[in-house]
């Protein structure tokens, strides 16, 4: 689930409840039904624990993209159109691709409201590590290089693909295939 769709189900959800909370108090039977869902719920953490990890990969990885994301290493781009097996344009790149939505602002408020149960704040979208705020897109920015290494941006809303590393596409495989070595040092596990 992305992250808008997640603070706006946080958001209903607390709306939700906030309008149960205020139109009456619980009846014998939902407060029993409630009880029980806490037994399950404690049942279920002491039996079955969430497991824990010393070291992720994943947040490595994770690490090194928004790397990747916050300095701008060289990459080659795809251009795609659904429907059609092959790009319509590709690029030597700069980083990964930005979703049209991208800003520097967070479009979202904090909306205190004051009930008969105290105040309380609702949801706001959350920065990214790399400084900006994300939300559904179906465009994507580009920063393409010319043949005279300027870099200029390209406007797309279709598929794009973007590799860490000179790429080309390969019309009898009909695949992306690597011309040159990574752009960046990823880890590659233990």
């Amino acid at each position: 689930m992305n992250k808008t769709r997640r603070i706006l189900a946080v958001g209903a959800l607390g709306a939700i409840l906030a309008l149960a909370g205020c139109t009456s108090s619980p009846t014998p039977s939902q407060k029993a039904e409630s009880e029980q869902q806490e037994r399950i719920s404690g049942d279920m953490i002491n039996n079955q624990p969430l497991p824990t990890f010393p070291r992720s990969q994943l947040r490595q990885n994770l690490i090194e993209i928004q790397t990747v994301q916050a300095t701008g290493v060289q990459s080659t781009t795809f251009f795609m159109l659904a429907g059609v097996p092959k790009p319509v344009f590709s690029c030597p790149s700069i980083g990964l691709p930005v979703p049209a939505t991208t800003s520097l602002s967070n479009p979202w408020q904090i909306d205190r409201e004051s009930s008969s149960y105290g105040m309380s704040n609702t949801a706001i979208s959350q920065m990214e590590p790399t400084g900006v705020y994300i939300d559904d897109s179906m465009g994507t920015y580009v920063m393409c290089i010319d043949a005279q290494g300027r870099s200029y941006p390209n406007y797309w809303e279709g598929e794009v693909h973007a590799i860490m590393a000179p790429a080309r596409w390969n019309d009898t495989t009909g695949a992306v295939e690597l011309i040159g070595p990574p752009s960046f040092k990823f880890s590659g596990g233990k």
